[in-house]
């Protein structure tokens, strides 16, 4: 975090930072909350003025090249590591009127790119879905924020021969994989007259025709996922993605979803569930429990049965 200052808010904030413990730090005037891997925990005796708070992340808008506009009062950008013992990070920001409470900011720390902390390796589904990775099989990996998602996948990605190519989409740069091939491509918002958007659909239409081995989808939101589900079942092998879903049957429910409302009604629903089944090889359902981040289970989509989609629980090797 840059512009750390001498008064007790800034330096509070910028300890925090430094603690290498800390993954997530969020803030505002009414007060600073840190997450050590036990969750968000609030730190006591905070303080920090609203105006010099908000001066602040205009200041780090502004070292990113971006600028604020009232019409959109959020940012979201990710700020390169600064100096000795920093670290890159994810910085969001919301201002008022849509934050009543004032200028509220969230940091999360990410990987550098090309580095590589192996938190999931001791991990007893890890091996499996090593091989899983190495056999061109999909994995969709699905957890609630926080629960290490873009972690775990970093980490599958680094698995991949580095003669494939890999191209991933993203709304932010998260994923950072220690990979000589690969490329990370970023949606893009319209700017205050509503023009010059660029959807990660749109990303995805133009990453078919870049000769991809391998397809990234940093998260599932919106409409994309239908043309990413047309792409696996037409011989894209090996795509890993992410998405916000608290069970793997719950995961597939929130892809229909998305998918019926980018298709309507011209995409029955036996037609899409085939495409779901067809698609999906597996699902890794993550969680941040009180020892730290897991696999809590690792299912198999096992075909259709009717209007149901089967999944297989894998057990873990050990």
């Amino acid at each position: 975090m840059s512009d750390a200052r001498d008064d007790s808010g800034f330096a509070r904030i910028a300890a925090a930072f430094r603690d290498t413990r800390a993954t997530d730090i969020c803030f505002g005037a009414a007060g600073l909350t840190v997450d050590r891997g036990e969750g968000l925990r609030a730190e006591p005796g905070f303080r920090i003025g609203e105006e010099e708070l908000r001066n602040w992340v205009l200041q780090q808008i502004s070292r990113a090249g971006k600028s604020f506009d009232a019409k959109s009062p959020f940012v979201d950008l990710v700020v390169p590591a600064e100096g000795a013992g920093g670290f890159r990070h994810r910085l969001h920001a919301i201002f008022p009127p849509l934050s009543p409470a004032g200028v509220l900011v969230s940091l999360r720390k990410l990987p550098e790119p090309g580095s590589l902390d192996r938190v999931w390796e001791d991990s007893p589904y890890y091996p499996i879905l090593r091989e899983i990775v190495r056999n061109h099989e999909t994995i969709l990996v699905s957890g609630s924020t926080g629960s290490g998602k873009t972690r775990l996948t970093t980490e599958l990605l680094s698995e991949i021969s580095p003669h494939e190519r890999i191209l991933a989409l993203e709304d932010t740069p998260e994923l950072a994989p220690p990979h000589p091939q690969f490329f990370s491509l970023l949606s893009r918002s319209a700017n205050a007259d509503g023009f010059g958007e660029v959807t990660l659909r749109t990303l995805l239409r133009q990453t078919l025709r870049m000769r991809p081995d391998r397809i990234v989808l940093g998260e599932i939101r919106g409409n994309e996922v239908l043309d990413l589900l047309q792409a696996l079942n037409t011989g894209h092998r090996g795509t890993l993605a992410t998405l916000h879903a608290n069970s793997p049957r719950e995961a597939l429910k929130r892809i229909e979803v998305l998918c019926l409302l980018a298709a309507g009604t011209a995409l029955p629903l036996p037609a899409l569930r085939e495409l779901l089944a067809g698609g999906i090889r597996w699902i890794a359902q993550v969680e941040r429990a009180p020892e730290g981040r897991r696999v809590r289970e690792l299912v198999e989509v096992a075909g259709r049965e009717g209007d149901t989609i089967l999944l297989r629980p894998k057990a873990p090797l050990r």
